[in-house]
């Protein structure tokens, strides 16, 4: 599966989005409150999200949208 993150973390409330990557549809949107404490404890960074999907990365997406984590997708 080929996931496209949207991350708006310059607005008053920053948002991300996780987009199938065929259909562009909505597999999962983290609300201003995660995100910021996703940010604040570095669970991830912006250097994260302007660069290919890493492996911690990719892992916690697909915590956060309670699939399992097969180490051959990365």
């Amino acid at each position: 599966m080929k996931i496209v993150i949207d991350a708006w973390l310059e607005r008053k409330d920053p948002q991300i989005r996780f987009l199938d990557g065929d259909d562009a549809s909505v597999l999962m949107q983290v609300g201003p409150a995660l995100t910021q404490r996703l940010l604040e404890q570095g669970e991830i960074s912006v250097e994260d999200l302007q660069n290919p999907l890493s492996h911690d990365l990719a892992a916690l997406v697909f915590r956060l949208l309670g699939m399992p984590v097969a180490s051959e997708a990365f």
